[in-house]
């Protein structure tokens, strides 16, 4: 339900988004939030106290936008290769968006400046992923599918291979990888992932 209340605070955390982004978090002002968003200060610290409560607001926002893809539970409908590949191409697009690119550089920027906000990104963002595969990889570990001593160590293995260095030449303004490029790469992940761990391998 959109009450007035709650459609003001979004568009002060759609204004501090731009402002964050754009200026960076220590050359931001609450002043030029307040220049886009209207209203006064007093709203503003009415919703989020500070500069530093908005910024972390912003975070989490865009956080939960981000991985929203990844929200939903992953079934067992899907064989082992198929869900795989839906997995890390979802998480791979989600890490390849330019917001997505603009958040982590950000928290990255500003990690040593507020420890909590950096801990909440990975909660929330690559932690929440890990976990649900964490419990999808259980799972196929309890029906003989799979072989694993440590599921969470396997996940955070396996969104690893996905990520390879796409990411990294992404966060560094390289030049994007193509579709071609993308797929080559989470096939190239999952083939070894199930070769390492397919139970009637061991």
């Amino acid at each position: 339900m959109h009450t007035p209340e709650r459609e003001r605070r979004q568009t002060i955390l759609k204004a501090g988004m731009e402002v964050f982004f754009e200026y960076g978090y220590t050359c931001a002002s609450v002043d030029e939030v307040v220049r886009r968003a209207g209203g006064s200060k007093r709203t503003v610290y009415k919703y989020f106290e500070n500069k530093e409560g908005l910024f972390a607001a912003v975070v989490v926002s865009l956080v939960d936008r981000m991985m929203e893809p990844l929200a939903p539970e992953v079934t067992d409908e899907q064989g082992l290769y198929d869900t795989l590949e839906n997995l890390g191409r979802n998480y791979l697009d989600i890490l390849l968006q330019d917001e997505s690119l603009a958040i982590f550089r950000t928290v990255v920027s500003e990690g040593v400046r507020f420890p909590e906000l950096g801990k909440a990104f990975y909660e929330f963002g690559p932690g929440a992923a890990v976990e649900r595969l964490s419990q999808y990889l259980l799972r196929q570990v309890k029906l003989d599918a799979l072989k694993i001593d440590h599921v969470e160590a396997a996940a955070r293995q396996y969104y690893g291979m996905v990520r390879s260095d796409l990411h990294m030449r992404a966060l560094l303004g390289l030049q994007l990888p193509d579709k071609q490029e993308i797929q080559q790469g989470i096939s190239r992940a999952v083939d070894i992932f199930v070769r390492e761990y397919e139970a009637d391998q061991q």
